[in-house]
């Protein structure tokens, strides 16, 4: 009987623990931010998702305690429209997403915005959008990188300051680059620089030929390169390096990409980019710095700070407000007060533009395969 009734009391224990484990795990309030996009390019280029995986371990020994369970993960959508969207229909009716880290291309993520949004899903765009997209009165979709315009308003006043007089405008791909190299133009014209030519595509080598003797025919002493697509980019960034090593090149940051930067190192040396970040100096910076190296071994980069930072926005905001749903975290984003990050203040306005200070926007120039600050 004794055995028994030994048998019963474990049996007891036993479901007891089972249940309070059950109770623990419904109570659990769990934040799970996805990064959606093209898993290879993310994993070659690593510094993005390098700064997002750091961001969670990060927020999973800060806020466990307090009964935060902090995940992500890489939705390969390998670079296709059709797996984009097939990907985003499912995220979007997945009740444990909170926010979707979009690294799409501008095309896909067109689309998937859309989808995601209308399923209550915070959408964050790193690597940044079509500008229009923030004027469509989403409420929980984020841009926390500059505008296109704000790019080329950028670019326009580093060509004006450096005193480039005449200068060539290579412009191909999407309404983004039409944006860039509309605000380039609209900003020089207070200025003594002024557009000598405008490209909109180069076929091939002996097609740029032509171009290029165009160019120095009109005394160019400045190219501006805006191109959709990576690859393509640093094709015409080659040919134009193969024609003439020391022009001066001002291109938009699709080229600050570390992968591309170490075959094309030559190519890239002395090209000039606007930043996407503001990043002002202090405590919080240097500690993140010292946090990265010791993690990864190297030095970190824009995109690392943006990845952590893109992280952190979503969990601090969750956690100091001692919420989880997806629509109230929006809401206290566009809070004017913005959120103090590595990077500095991140601020957004009514459509979830990054609100931006153009005169702090640091312009970069490659030296030995690296973007690094001009000096103002």
């Amino acid at each position: 009987m004794r055995k028994f009734i030994a048998v019963l009391i474990i049996f007891a224990f036993t479901l007891g623990m089972t249940g309070c484990r059950g109770v623990m795990e419904d109570n659990k309030k769990t934040i799970y931010i996805p990064v959606l996009g093209d898993a290879s390019w993310l994993r070659n280029d690593g510094s993005f998702y390098n700064g997002v995986q750091l961001a969670v371990q990060d927020c999973v020994k800060e806020y466990s305690s307090l009964g935060y369970d902090v995940k992500t993960s890489i939705i390969d959508d390998k670079a296709s429209y059709d797996n984009g969207v097939a990907d985003a229909i499912r995220l979007g009716n997945d009740s444990k997403v909170t926010a979707v880290l979009n690294v799409q291309n501008f095309d896909v993520s067109k689309t998937t915005i859309d989808i995601l949004s209308s399923k209550n899903k915070i959408v964050l765009l790193p690597y940044g959008c079509y500008d229009e997209l923030c004027t469509k009165g989403y409420k929980n979709v984020f841009c926390n990188v500059p505008s296109s315009a704000d790019l080329g308003k950028a670019m326009a006043l580093y060509a004006a300051r450096m005193g480039y007089s005449r200068i060539a405008v290579y412009h191909n791909g999407t309404s983004a680059q039409e944006n860039i190299a509309t605000a380039f133009e609209l900003n020089l014209k207070s200025t003594k620089s002024k557009i000598i030519d405008y490209v909109p595509n180069i076929a091939s080598q002996n097609d740029f030929d032509s171009i290029y003797d165009r160019w120095n025919a009109l005394s160019c002493d400045a190219v501006v390169i805006t191109q959709y697509g990576l690859e393509r980019a640093y094709q015409v960034l080659e040919m134009i390096r193969q024609k003439n090593s020391k022009i001066p090149i001002i291109g938009e940051p699709i080229f600050d990409r570390a992968n591309y930067l170490s075959t094309y190192k030559k190519d890239a040396e002395n090209i000039v980019i606007p930043s996407t970040l503001i990043i002002q100096p202090g405590n919080k910076l240097n500690e993140f710095l010292d946090h990265y190296r010791q993690k990864y071994g190297k030095e970190a980069d824009i995109w690392s700070i943006q990845g952590y930072d893109s992280i952190r926005l979503i969990v601090d905001t969750a956690v100091k407000n001692k919420i989880v749903n997806n629509e109230e975290i929006a809401k206290i984003m566009h809070d004017e007060k913005g959120y103090v990050g590595v990077q500095g203040t991140i601020k957004f306005d009514a459509g979830g533009a990054l609100k931006t200070d153009i005169k702090k926007l640091n312009m970069l120039i490659c030296k030995n395969g690296n973007f690094v600050n001009i000096k103002k």
